[in-house]
């Protein structure tokens, strides 16, 4: 009797062999390849092929306000922007208000552009950028093409996944990619409007 308990047929050793490396693989973590390990994934449309070719910006309004404690600034911005793709590219800029002296971002606002395949698009835009008060007044714009990226759903955002779940992922990389950009919207930081006088 205790012989046949511990006797283990062949199906029987298959199936406790699967299990055990099953279970191993769920604990050894491997670069996510929905998102390539980075754990966000672009939802942007062919940006990466869209470049500024030139900007103009011109300062409207600037208040520095002691009692509130922050600095307004108020520029249009004129963006020239040209797309090599023969496809339509649809995205988001970003205008990162910077200090001369140091480099370092004081603000940045996000902006919402479209441009045609294998064409030049000029967006014009009015920007309200917020500052502490007793940061410099000597500022620049500057702009960049924002891939617009959201949490992988495949790894939640960690950019490591089982290799179990690897295996499967992989096989469906493209199909997990477009239900990440179609479940989760990049959603910039919210701007905050202050108008003069207010």
């Amino acid at each position: 009797m205790m012989r046949r308990i511990f006797s283990l047929s062949a199906r029987n050793m298959v199936f406790f062999s699967l299990v055990g490396i099953l279970v191993l693989t769920a604990f050894i973590k491997v670069p996510c390849p929905v998102c390539d390990g980075t754990g966000s994934v672009s939802t942007s449309v062919n940006m990466d092929r869209v470049f500024f070719s030139n900007m103009d910006t011109r300062l409207m309004f600037l208040n520095p306000d002691f009692c509130i404690g922050y600095t307004l600034y108020e520029y249009e911005v004129n963006v020239t922007l040209t797309n090599d793709a023969s496809e339509d590219a649809t995205g988001w800029i970003s205008l990162q208000l910077k200090a001369y002296s140091t480099g370092k971002v004081l603000d940045t606002a996000y902006m919402g552009v479209a441009i045609p395949g294998k064409s030049t698009a000029i967006n014009s835009f009015t920007v309200w950028f917020k500052t502490a008060y007793d940061s410099t007044t000597d500022v620049f714009i500057e702009p960049a093409v924002n891939q617009a990226a959201v949490e992988c759903l495949t790894c939640s955002g960690s950019g490591e996944t089982p290799l179990n779940v690897w295996l499967v992922a992989k096989g469906m990389k493209a199909k997990l990619a477009q239900i990440t950009k179609v479940e989760r919207t990049f959603e910039p930081p919210p701007v905050i409007f202050f108008p003069p006088g207010e």
